[in-house]
């Protein structure tokens, strides 16, 4: 796990330097300063309840590493709020309560392709949980069944350069390790591959609505 968390977050040190300044390039962009801010729908895929009921919110600062025209690559530093939550419903005498709140540190790592001004990206990302907040209807049961300290996602997500400077981004992410191990061992057997996979335990699924502003450090060759 070091090691991986190791490369993880020093690999985009290499792609950096690879983008640095050359005789033959002093005049392009390297790179941009990217700030984004945005709202979380969330679920946990594991817990029982479904929809994307858990809103929290995201934010941070990234920077945009240009490639060429279309190719970049955005890495960042965020602070990102993922959960689960299901309300009661007293018309239908529905007493249950369920409200997860996780805060973690994320550091995502995206390719991102350009056409005009749509952007697709892909990614993955590494994230170091902070603190977190569970309760039922029966109490606060926080740390009675501890989550993993870290959360690994996929991400994948469309976007609009509104102008030069203001973007928008829509994407989703998803675990794809436990963020907590089922507590009992499951005798059920699923008779395919990924549901057997993906049926261990809590999985993070997350939407991103986020606005974002870039910020130029030079004059800038290549479009965005």
């Amino acid at each position: 796990m070091k090691t991986f968390l190791t490369i993880f977050f020093f690999s985009p040190a290499l792609f950096l330097a690879q983008g640095s300044p050359t005789k033959s390039n002093t005049s392009k962009n390297v790179f941009n300063v990217l700030l984004t801010a945005g709202v979380t729908p969330a679920q946990v895929h594991g817990d029982m309840y479904s929809g994307f009921r858990k809103l929290g919110g995201m934010g941070g600062v990234g920077v945009e590493t240009i490639f060429n025209e279309k190719a970049s690559m955005n890495l960042y530093f965020l602070f990102i709020q993922k959960g689960s939550q299901k309300n009661q419903n007293l018309e239908k005498n529905d007493l249950n309560y369920y409200y997860l709140n996780l805060n973690y540190i994320e550091v995502p790592i995206l390719v991102t392709y350009t056409q005009k001004k749509i952007l697709f990206d892909l990614g993955v990302s590494a994230a170091y949980l902070i603190n977190y907040y569970e309760a039922s209807e029966a109490g606060n049961f926080t740390g009675m069944f501890p989550f993993q300290k870290y959360d690994f996602s996929v991400k994948v997500g469309l976007g609009l350069n509104i102008n030069p400077k203001w973007f928008v981004n829509f994407r989703s992410s998803n675990s794809f390790i436990t963020t907590r191990p089922n507590r009992v061992k499951q005798a059920i057997y699923y008779n395919n591959i990924i549901a057997r996979t993906f049926n261990k335990g809590y999985y993070n699924n997350i939407l991103e609505f986020t606005l974002g502003y870039r910020i130029k450090t030079k004059k800038n060759t290549v479009a965005p």
